[in-house]
C-alpha cells in the first residue's frame, strides 16, 4: 500500500506553566526522604523548566501509589551540566550536552478557549507583515457540507477576527503553509479552496475538484508542501501557484522521511494501520514527524487516547463479565520515529478532550516553537480548548 512508502527510510521508520512547575515537584517529593531530595523545585521556579527537563523522570521522587515503587531522582546530561556549573546553564549548548536524539521537553504555556466549534488549527504569517495569526476551520451550522475559515490576531488579551469565509467541503481538511514559496505569505488550501494574500486583501480560487488532504511537509531544503491522497495507492506533495487557474503545481510523490523536516497527516485509524502504526498510535487520527532541533534526529508525535475499562455482567452470559469503556483520556505522546513501538520520550498533562489538530507555533506571536494544540472541551461540546507548549 502507499501509505506504506510515506515518511519511509531505508533503516526502517509533562508540563506547567509558572509556579506550578515547583509545585509538581513539590508534589513529587512530599514524603520523600533526604537521599530523594535531588530534585529541587526551586530549581524549576528560577529556569522555568518542567521537572523533566533536567532528570530521568518527570515526576522524580515520586511513589506510585499501585505499586509503590519511587520513581528515580537521577539527573539526565542537562541536569549534570546545571548541577556542575553552579546550578546555571551560562556556556550551555544543547546538541553538546543532550546529543542530537534527546527526547524534546515542552511545558505549558497558556491555555485559552475559542467559542466556535474549530475542527482545525494552525499558525503562520499569512498576510507577509511577519506576525503569526491564528487559522481555525470550523463546522458550520449555515450550510451543509460547508465550513467556517477564520484568520485572527492575538491583540494582548484576544484573539480578534481579521478574516471570515465559508469554505467548501468538511472542517476537518485544513493545510496552512508557505506553499506558494518561501518568499511569500503563507497560503490557506481547505478541500475546496485556496486562499492568499494578494497585497490588500485575502483573495480566493476554488480547487477543480475536492482535495482529498492528508496534511503538510516541510523538507529539510526548507520547502513547504501540501500532501494529498491520490486514489488508493498514490500520495502526493504539491507546490501552489496562486496565479495559475489549476493552483496545484509540481506534484512529487511523498517525500521518504529522511528529506523531512517536519510532516503530519490526518486520517482514520485503519489509514495508519496500514503504515505499519499500532493501533494505540494510529487510533486518535493524527501523527506528525518533527526534528524537533534541527539535530538531525526525527521524533514521532501523535493524538493519544488512554481508556479506562470497566467489567460488567455479559448480557448474553449471565455468569461471564465483559470490559467495557469507562473512561477515555487524551493526551499529545511523542516516540523516537526510528522505534514507534517503543517508550514513550514525553506526553503532555491530560487534555480537555479529543485531540483535533497540532501546530509548531505560538499563536500568540510570540515567535517561540512549541505544540498548539487544539482539542475538544470538557463543559460544553461547542467550544474549543487551544493549548501552548512552548518547546524548553
Amino acid at each position: 500500500m502507499f501509505v506504506r512508502k510515506i515518511w519511509t527510510s531505508d533503516r526502517s521508520i509533562m508540563a506547567l506553566s509558572g509556579a506550578a512547575l515547583g509545585a509538581l515537584c513539590v508534589m513529587a517529593l512530599l514524603g520523600g526522604s533526604a537521599r530523594r531530595a535531588a530534585a529541587k523545585p526551586e530549581y524549576a521556579l528560577k529556569e522555568n523548566k518542567t521537572c523533566q527537563y533536567c532528570h530521568k523522570s518527570p515526576t522524580p521522587g515520586a511513589v506510585d501509589p499501585r505499586t509503590g515503587i519511587t520513581e528515580t531522582t537521577e539527573r539526565n546530561p542537562r541536569g549534570q551540566y546545571y548541577a556542575a556549573h553552579d546550578h546555571s546553564f551560562a556556556g550551555y549548548n544543547e546538541l553538546t550536552v543532550m546529543g542530537k536524539d534527546a527526547p524534546p521537553v515542552f511545558h505549558l504555556a497558556w491555555k485559552e478557549e475559542l467559542t466556535d466549534p474549530a475542527r482545525r488549527a494552525a499558525v503562520a504569517d499569512v498576510v507577509g507583515d511577519g506576525k503569526a495569526r491564528l487559522v481555525t476551520l470550523s463546522e458550520s451550522s449555515d450550510q451543509k457540507g460547508s465550513a467556517t475559515l477564520a484568520v485572527r490576531k492575538w491583540d494582548g488579551q484576544a484573539f480578534v477576527t481579521e478574516f471570515t469565509a465559508s469554505a467548501q467541503g468538511p472542517a476537518d481538511k485544513l493545510a496552512v503553509g508557505k506553499f506558494a514559496g518561501a518568499n511569500r505569505p503563507a497560503v490557506i488550501v481547505t478541500a475546496g479552496d485556496l486562499w492568499y494574500w494578494n497585497g490588500k486583501q485575502f483573495a480566493h480560487k476554488p480547487a477543480a475538484q475536492p482535495l482529498a488532504l492528508l496534511g503538510a511537509t516541510r523538507l529539510r531544503s526548507g520547502e513547504e508542501r501540501v500532501l494529498l491522497s491520490e486514489g488508493t495507492n498514490a500520495a502526493k506533495a504539491y507546490r501552489v501557484d496562486p496565479a495559475a487557474e489549476h493552483w496545484l503545481t509540481e506534484g512529487i510523490d511523498a517525500p521518504p522521511s529522511s528529506q523531512v523536516a517536519w510532516g503530519d497527516m490526518h486520517g482514520t485509524p485503519e489509514f495508519f494501520t496500514q503504515m505499519g502504526l499500532s493501533e494505540a498510535i494510529g487510533a486518535g487520527g493524527l501523527i506528525g514527524l518533527w526534528d524537533v532541533r534541527n539535530f538531525g534526529a526525527l521524533f514521532l508525535y501523535y493524538a493519544k487516547i488512554a481508556q479506562d475499562f470497566d467489567t460488567q455482567p455479559d448480557p448474553k452470559d449471565p455468569n461471564k463479565t465483559e470490559f467495557v469503556i469507562k473512561s477515555r483520556s487524551y493526551y499529545i505522546a511523542f516516540h523516537n520515529a526510528r522505534d514507534p513501538k517503543g517508550v514513550e520520550l514525553w506526553g503532555t498533562p491530560k487534555l480537555d478532550g479529543p485531540v483535533y489538530d497540532v501546530g509548531l507555533l505560538d499563536a500568540k506571536g510570540s515567535g517561540k516553537t512549541g505544540l498548539l494544540v487544539l482539542t475538544g472541551n470538557a463543559a460544553d461540546s461547542k467550544r474549543r480548548s487551544l493549548y501552548f507548549f512552548a518547546l524548553d
